[in-house]
Order: C-alpha cells, then structure tokens, then sequence
C-alpha cells in the first residue's frame, strides 16, 4: 500500500515536508508532483510480523528502487534481557527461603512482592496480601472463593488463611486472634503490636493474648 512520500537516506526515511523552498520560494503544503520532482518516493508498506516479544524481534528495512522505496520486514532472535532474567532467579530464590523458613520476617520485609487478595481457586501455601491493610497471609486450606462467594469465604477468615509473624520487632504486625489450633498461633520469639500500640515478644507457643494470659507474652 502506497500512502506516504519520503526520501531514503542512510537506510532510514526522511518524511516528505509541508514546505519546500524552490529557486528562493517558499511552497506551502506542496503537491506529490512537486515532492517528486525534488526527489521523493512513494514508500510501499507492509504488515509487520507476529513475534514473541521474549524470544524475537521484528526488524524493518527499506530497499529503494526506481519509482518507489519498498519496506520489508524479518525477525531476527530477540537481545537476551540478562537483567530480567536476573532478577527473576533473585525473585525465585527469595520466595524458596520465604517458604521454607519458619520464621516469615523476610516474607514480611518483602510483601510487596505478592498478589493482593482477590476471588479465586487458591491452593494450600498460596500466599496473598489483605486489600485493606496489605499485609500477608498464607492459604492453609485450598478453596474456591468464587463458587463459594460468601462474606466468609475471603482472606479475613482465618479458618482458610493463617497470618504471618515476624521474629524481628522491626516488622512486627498488628495483633490477630489466633484460630483455635496451630493456625496462626504465635511462636516463642515472636512480635506483634498489641492494641495500645505496645510491641510484645511471644514467651510460649500460644494462642492467648496479653490480656487472657500475660505470663505469654512480655514488652519488646
């Protein structure tokens, strides 16, 4: 398809202007004919080609010839993005300690790099941040939370997601009721912010709060 004029210089186009100046006169918005008498060229178009952005690229190039400049594309092997993929071993290897450390401070330091919370089909060890507070909870029970769509069946409930707990105070998080069990019980060595804003250290494996057993818990 022929729709623009341009000439071809040093293997790039160089568009067909809206003046010209000839023999000291200035042309506004000049005709095709005029263009072509000054060296421009119909450029013949082609579709480019579906490449997959990871693996290739497509590459345009311009042939001139008599009456025309005639654009083709290949596909050439894509640069390899050495710093992406670097990044996604770091990721990778972060998200293996997380998973297999008790302690979940470093997944607490790093929550920014989960999914927020929405309606799903989530398997046991899923992890996913609240919407509201953007905190991190860990799947304990796989569900389906879009065929069960009820109030209940969301991250709040505590029966299907367990909190994380930080053995550092710096990452303490707020206070959450453990569920009768071990789901989300605190561990000795443990932090969380208590309701005044005090941060506590967990003294025994517990699912009592400083107020129904205080021999658990002491201050930071």
């Amino acid at each position: 398809m022929i729709n623009i004029l341009a000439k071809l210089i040093g293997g790039a186009l160089s568009y067909a202007p809206r003046k010209i100046i000839i023999d000291g006169k200035t042309i506004f918005n000049p005709t095709d004919t005029l263009l072509k008498e000054q060296g421009y060229k119909d450029v013949e178009t082609a579709e480019a080609p579906a490449v997959s952005t990871q693996t290739q690229q497509a590459v345009l190039t311009y042939q001139e010839q008599e009456d025309k400049i005639v654009q083709s594309w290949g596909v050439k092997p894509a640069q390899p993005d050495y710093t992406a993929a670097i990044q996604e071993i770091q990721m990778q290897a972060v998200m293996e300690q997380i998973a297999e450390s008790e302690d979940k401070t470093l997944g607490i330091q790093c929550m920014a790099l989960f999914p927020v919370w929405e309606r799903g089909n989530y398997a046991e060890g899923d992890v996913r941040t609240d919407p509201e507070t953007g905190y991190p909870y860990e799947c304990i029970v796989a569900h389906d939370s879009i065929i069960n769509s009820g109030d209940d069946w969301t991250i709040k409930n505590r029966a299907l997601w367990s909190a994380w707990h930080s053995r550092k105070k710096e990452y303490a998080l707020p206070w959450e009721k453990p569920e009768t069990g071990t789901s989300g019980i605190y561990h000795v060595g443990e932090y969380m912010i208590w309701t005044d804003g005090t941060v506590k250290k967990c003294l025994r494996d517990t699912n009592f709060s400083p107020e129904e057993y205080p021999a658990d818990w002491e201050d930071a």
